[in-house]
C-alpha cells in the first residue's frame, strides 16, 4: 500500500466531524511516515530535482564562505599584496604577525557574532529573510576589502565579512536540514563543505592566475586587486539564484502556527516529484513536532540555556564537537593558510601547491557523498578515520621539518605537499562532511537553530584562537614569529589523538536514521557505540496517538 492510500484510509477510519480524533490520525500516519525504512538516496534525489535546485540555490552561499576563508592565506603569497600591507622581512616583505593575528582574531569575532544574531534572526524573521540579509552583508564587505590601501582598511572589511559568513555558517545548515528528505540529508548538509571547497580552489585559481599575469612587478597592485574584483561576482549569482526558487521553510511556519503557508511551500518544493503526498508529508513534520510537545510557541520560548539541559546537552555536544575537531587537528595550519605555510617551509611555488591540495579537497568531498549515506561508512565512519589520518599526516609535517632543520628540498618540498594533500583529503570528507552534518543534524526541532548555531560558533571560537596563534608559531623572528614553522604540526598531532579518543566514546552514527528515531535515541540514552544497531521502537513518540 503506497502513502497515499494510507492516507486515505487513516483519515476514514474516523467520524470526520471529530477534531480531535481527526488530529489523533494525522499523528498515526505522520507516525508511520516517520518509521518507514529509508529508500536509496540516490533515487530519492532523481525525484526531487525541484529541491536540489533549492539546495543547491542556497547552498552557494557556501562558496563565498571558502572564497573568504582560503583568498587572505592566498593573497599572503603575492609580493605586491606583501609590499601593501607588511614591512621589510630580509630581502623580501612579510606582513607583521601583530597584523596577521588582529586580522584573524577580529574575523573570527564578528563570525562568532554573525553566528548568534543569524540564529536569532533565523528564528525570529524565518530562514529566508537571514538568506537574504547574507548577500548585502556580503555585498559591504567585498567593497571595502577593493578600496583597502592599508591594514586597517582591510581590518574594517575583515569585521563585516566575518559577521557575513557568520550569518550564512548559522542559516545555511538549518535550513538545509530542515528541507532536505532523511535520505538526502547528510549529503545535503554535506555538500555546503564541498562548495566551500570550490570557493577556496576558485579563489586560489584566480589569486595563481593575477599572481602569474602581474605578479612580476611588485608595485603593481593588480596582481591582487583582481580576484577582489572577481569575488564581488559571487553574491551576486547567489542573488540571483535564491529570487528565483528561494522559499521559507515548512518547518519554521509550522512552528509559528502557520500551518496553511507551510503545506504551500511544501507543495511547491515537490513540485516537480509524482509520487509527492502533501498529507503524509505534512503528517510527518507534525508528528515531530508534536512529539516534541510545543508546535506553536516552542521556537518563541526555547533559550540558548535549553541547550545545556538533560537530553540536549548531549544533543548540543554532538553538534559542536565534530566541526570544531578539524581545527583543532590543523586545518588552519594546512588549510586556511596553506599558501602562507608553503612559502615559510621554502616553497618554490606556493600558489601552485595550494592549487594541488584544494584540488585534492574537492576531489575528496565528491567522494564522500556514495560513503555518508551508507550504513556501512556512515557519518561516523567518515569522521573517525578522517581524524585519523589528519593525525597520522600532522605528525608526519612536523617529522619532516625536524628532519630537514625546517628547510625543505625539492624532495622534501614534494613530501610535504603530499603529506598536506592527504590531510586535507581527511579533513574534507571527515570534519568538513561528517561534522557540519551532525551540526545540523544533532538539535532537535525546538531547538535545531540554536543548537545549529552553537556548532558553527563553537567552530568559529576554536579558529580564533588557532588563527591568532598560528601566525605567531609559523612566522620567523625577524617578522615578529617564533620561527616553528612546520614543526608546529606536533601540537596538532597531540590535540587529534585526543579528537580522535572523544569521537570514539561520545559521537554517535546517524545514518538513515529520521528525526522521530534520534528523538527517541537520544531520550533512551542509548551509548554511542549502540546507536547505529539500536533498534527504535516508536514508543517515545506514539504516546501522542494514545
Amino acid at each position: 500500500m503506497d502513502s497515499k492510500q494510507k492516507a486515505t484510509v487513516h483519515t476514514e477510519d474516523y467520524p470526520i466531524g471529530d477534531s480531535n480524533i481527526k488530529h489523533d490520525a494525522r499523528l498515526q500516519l505522520g507516525f508511520e511516515e516517520t518509521h518507514k525504512e529509508a529508500r536509496n538516496p540516490w533515487k530519492v534525489l532523481l525525484e526531487n530535482k525541484k529541491l536540489l535546485l533549492l539546495i543547491l540555490a542556497v547552498q552557494s552561499n557556501a562558496v563565498i564562505v571558502g572564497v573568504e576563508f582560503s583568498m587572505p592565506g592566498n593573497l599572503l603569497g603575492i609580493p605586491a599584496f606583501l609590499k601593501e600591507f607588511g614591512v621589510p622581512s630580509g630581502s623580501s616583505w612579510a606582513v607583521e604577525a601583530r597584523v596577521l593575528t588582529i586580522w584573524s582574531a577580529v574575523f573570527a569575532a564578528f563570525q562568532v557574532l554573525g553566528q548568534f544574531a543569524g540564529g536569532f534572526q533565523s528564528d525570529y524573521f524565518g530562514r529566508r529573510i537571514c538568506l537574504y540579509s547574507v548577500i548585502f552583508w556580503t555585498y559591504l564587505g567585498v567593497v571595502l576589502e577593493v578600496i583597502s590601501t592599508d591594514w586597517k582598511m582591510w581590518l574594517g572589511s575583515k569585521i563585516v565579512i566575518g559577521f557575513a559568513t557568520g550569518i550564512m555558517q548559522s542559516v545555511v545548515p538549518t535550513y538545509v536540514a530542515e528541507i532536505a528528505p532523511r535520505e538526502l540529508r547528510a549529503i545535503s548538509l554535506s555538500f555546503f563543505n564541498m562548495c566551500m571547497n570550490i570557493g577556496g580552489l576558485f579563489a586560489t585559481l584566480v589569486t595563481w592566475g593575477a599572481n602569474n599575469r602581474f605578479g612580476s612587478n611588485i608595485n603593481d597592485l593588480r596582481a591582487f586587486r583582481i580576484p577582489l574584483y572577481v569575488a564581488l561576482a559571487l553574491p551576486t549569482i547567489s542573488l540571483i539564484a535564491e529570487l528565483c526558487i528561494l522559499v521559507e521553510s515548512p518547518w519554521w511556519l509550522l512552528m509559528r502556527g502557520r500551518k496553511t503557508e507551510a503545506r504551500k511551500a511544501l507543495d511547491y518544493m515537490h513540485s516537480w516529484e509524482d509520487s509527492y503526498d502533501g498529507e503524509a508529508t505534512m503528517a510527518e513534520l507534525e508528528y515531530t513536532l508534536d512529539k516534541e510537545a510545543e508546535v506553536i510557541h516552542m521556537a518563541k520560548h526555547a533559550s540558548y540555556l535549553e541547550c545545556f539541559k538533560g537530553v540536549d546537552l548531549r544533543r548540543s555536544f554532538c553538534a559542536i564537537f565534530p566541526p570544531i575537531t578539524q581545527n583543532l587537528t590543523g586545518q588552519n595550519l594546512a588549510g586556511t593558510y596553506a599558501t602562507y605555510f608553503f612559502v615559510i617551509a621554502g616553497s618554490k611555488d606556493p600558489l601552485v601547491a595550494s592549487v594541488i591540495t584544494t584540488a585534492v579537497g574537492l576531489s575528496a568531498n565528491f567522494v564522500s557523498f556514495f560513503l555518508i549515506e551508507n550504513k556501512r561508512v556512515g557519518r561516523w565512519g567518515l569522521l573517525f578515520w578522517g581524524l585519523v589520518f589528519m593525525t597520522a599526516s600532522m605528525l608526519a609535517i612536523a617529522l619532516a621539518a625536524v628532519i630537514g632543520h625546517n628547510k625543505f628540498t625539492y624532495g622534501g618540498g614534494v613530501a610535504l605537499t603530499f603529506f598536506v594533500s592527504l590531510f586535507i583529503a581527511a579533513s574534507t570528507v571527515g570534519p568538513g562532511v561528517a561534522g557540519w552534518a551532525y551540526t545540523g543534524e544533532s538539535g532537535s526541532a525546538r531547538l535545531r537553530a540554536k543548537t545549529t548555531t552553537l556548532g558553527t560558533v563553537g567552530n568559529a571560537l576554536v579558529g580564533l584562537v588557532m588563527t591568532s596563534v598560528l601566525p605567531y608559531m609559523l612566522n620567523d623572528k625577524d617578522a615578529g614569529g617564533t620561527g616553528w614553522g612546520a614543526k608546529t604540526g606536533f601540537m596538532f598531532f597531540i590535540l587529534g589523538c585526543l579528537c580522535i579518543v572523544g569521537v570514539w566514546f561520545m559521537i554517535p552514527e546517524y545514518a538513515g536514521r529520521t528525526y522521530a528515531e534520534l528523538d527517541e535515541l537520544f531520550a533512551r540514552k542509548v551509548p554511542a557505540r549502540k546507536f547505529k544497531s539500536t533498534v527504535t521502537t516508536g514508543e517515545y513518540g506514539r504516546e501522542l496517538t494514545e
